[in-house]
């Protein structure tokens, strides 16, 4: 489960990095205009969804450390994720989505623990 939650996160990335590298005007109504906070948050997605990629890799060639390792990048993006939403609000399509993904890693995590 911990894969299928890394790759959620790079099949939901992949697109949305388009859109913002691309500053397309699909960006700008979700994201709002161009600015050095936007660039960041596009770096920011940009080191998720590579640290995803390394560890879907690590985690098919068994490298047990990638499991620390998705938990504690699912713990960053889980806090940052409910941060948003409570400083946005839950009418923006960005938190909308983030929300599911919290869902999706929340399960990842807890096939973990009962597992």
């Amino acid at each position: 489960m911990l894969v299928a939650a890394l790759i959620v996160n790079v099949v939901v990335l992949v697109p949305v990095l388009g859109i913002l590298i691309a500053q397309t005007p699909a960006a700008d109504k979700v994201y709002g205009p161009p600015t050095d906070g936007r660039a960041i948050l596009t770096c920011l997605y940009g080191a998720i969804c590579a640290i995803s990629l390394a560890l879907i890799a690590a985690h098919l060639l068994g490298m047990t450390w990638a499991i620390p390792m998705t938990v504690g990048l699912f713990a960053v993006q889980i806090t940052y994720k409910l941060a948003t939403a409570a400083a946005v609000g839950l009418g923006n399509p960005v938190v909308q989505a983030n929300l599911a993904i919290v869902a999706v890693q929340a399960v990842a995590l807890a096939t973990l623990i009962w597992a």
